[in-house]
């Protein structure tokens, strides 16, 4: 993390707090990261100093203005005014990574083979909320090759209860045997 990315995800992540618009603000820069991770070349445009200043902050208005929170807009124009909208990104994660602090908020990352059902996930939420001692957000992904069983990933740690991972413990314990 740069510390512009610091400075700048800090200023904007205390003024939506102070306005009591973080969960907000954290939705719309969270889909807007992941709308400019599908389209790089948005940010390109952006950055391109081919086009005059004037002309990429009409863009912003454009495309944003009557579609967030004047703060967001406000934010990517302010990006774009200093030449540093190639750091948006890295912003966002910083208010992101912030909010979740605050609000003791863990991302546990999920992954099975087969969709997981409502109230799996719930036990699950349960589970590692007791666990961490704070509100759990799953994010699930859908891996076949796990075949059985579940993978999470939260707070740098990994729960393993794949059939993949249970087979690997059997191998090694079968091979220290021998």
């Amino acid at each position: 993390m740069t510390s512009l990315a610091r400075e700048y995800g800090e200023a904007i992540y205390e003024l939506a707090r102070d306005e009591d618009l973080g969960l907000l603000v954290f939705e719309q820069l969270d889909d807007i990261s992941a709308l400019l991770k599908q389209q790089p070349e948005f940010i390109r445009l952006l950055c391109s100093r081919a086009i005059d200043r004037g002309t990429r902050l009409k863009i912003v208005d454009d495309t944003f203005g009557n579609r967030v929170h004047p703060y967001v807009t406000n934010f990517m124009k302010l990006l774009v005014q200093k030449e540093h909208f190639d750091a948006f990104l890295l912003c966002a994660q910083w208010f992101h990574q912030r909010y979740n602090d605050d609000n003791r908020i863990v991302e546990a990352f999920v992954t099975s083979a087969v969709p997981l059902e409502e109230d799996e996930l719930s036990a699950l939420r349960v589970k590692l909320a007791h666990i961490s001692a704070r509100q759990v957000k799953l994010i699930t992904k859908v891996d076949p090759g796990v075949i059985g069983g579940v993978r999470v990933e939260m707070d740098g740690r990994r729960y393993d209860n794949t059939i993949q991972d249970r087979l690997g413990r059997l191998k090694r314990s079968l091979t220290r045997a021998m």
